[in-house]
């Protein structure tokens, strides 16, 4: 089924980024991708809840919505379907995670793109147990987000993520499946908490990793500079030392983490 009319007395803000999900087959096929093994379900920007829907059947009162805007949180509070379903009328990014703390948490949505990659960091940064993250991005963040070294668009957050989480791309989705449809193609991704090896500590994985890449064109040696004089006993391997930033697998940044963690100790 697609929702084609105006949803419910609720009309999508610009400023918020509102573009709603109206395919119940692309909802239907985002909400699969949530693993069942979970304590807890936060689903971000519910709107007008076709998602949620799917969510709610499945988890029952194990989801929690995260819902900014006024009207949507007004319509799910009220709509026979969502009898019970939990509500918080807040921000996502600046949710205090605390009171989440010791559970197993997935994080699921058709997310604003003007906020996307902040909700990944914010899922990255927070001391919390998210060990799925699932949901709707503009194509080029999922790409970004899944894509491999040597890609023009592996970056920072390509990096970021997948140093605790692997990452994979699901499925392309049209403009048509949205109202309003938004200029651009979107697409799914999911990625689940990597639980073996060591992973890097974040702060000083996101230093490194933002600073190789802040001067794209240039080689590692350069971008890397104001680093390399600063901590003398911070060195690149020689033979990464002509390369760019996007030749570095997601490993060869923690190698080059921890020497600069023993650089700076």
């Amino acid at each position: 089924m697609k929702h084609t009319a105006r949803q419910h007395g609720v009309r999508a803000k610009k400023h918020l980024g509102q573009h709603f999900l109206v395919d119940d087959e692309v909802a239907r096929k985002t909400a699969a991708l949530v693993p069942d093994e979970l304590d807890l379900v936060i689903e971000v920007g519910p709107g007008t809840g076709v998602l949620t829907q799917f969510l709610y059947e499945r988890f029952g009162s194990k989801l929690l919505c995260i819902e900014l805007d006024t009207e949507s949180v007004a319509y799910l509070k009220t709509a026979n379907w969502a009898k019970g379903l939990e509500v918080w009328e807040a921000d996502f990014l600046q949710l205090d995670v605390r009171p989440f703390k010791g559970k197993r948490i997935g994080i699921v949505g058709n997310y604003p793109y003007n906020i996307s990659t902040q909700i990944a960091f914010k899922i990255l940064e927070e001391d919390w147990n998210v060990v799925s993250f699932v949901g709707m991005f503009q194509k080029e963040v999922a790409e970004r987000f899944c894509s491999d070294s040597g890609s023009k668009v592996y970056g920072v957050t390509s990096v970021l993520l997948q140093s605790y989480f692997q990452c994979t791309y699901g499925f392309t989705v049209g403009p048509e499946a949205f109202l309003p449809p938004p200029q651009v193609k979107s697409a799914v991704m999911h990625a689940w908490r990597l639980d073996t090896g060591e992973r890097p500590d974040w702060k000083p994985l996101k230093s490194v990793v933002k600073m190789a890449f802040s001067q794209r064109r240039k080689t590692l040696s350069n971008a890397l500079k104001p680093y390399l004089n600063m901590y003398p006993t911070f060195e690149l391997p020689e033979a990464w030392k002509g390369l760019r930033a996007e030749a570095l697998a997601v490993e060869d940044y923690h190698k080059l983490v921890k020497q600069y963690q023993s650089a700076t100790s």
